[in-house]
């Protein structure tokens, strides 16, 4: 089961996008990563620990 499911808001706390928001996108079951889409065109993968939910 993910930690964060598709559709929700979270902020970045670690790496280069660093204080931005987020709509988490897919999650990778195999790496447990979860991708992270900032804009239409801009999107990083990111580690369960590197995100919260936003509030």
């Amino acid at each position: 089961m993910s930690e964060f499911a598709n559709g929700a808001a979270v902020s970045v706390i670690q790496g280069p996008m660093k204080g931005l928001y987020g709509t988490v996108v897919f999650h990778d079951e195999t790496e447990h990563k979860y991708l992270v889409r900032f804009t239409g065109s801009q999107q990083m993968f990111y580690d369960p620990d590197q995100i919260v939910l936003w509030r």
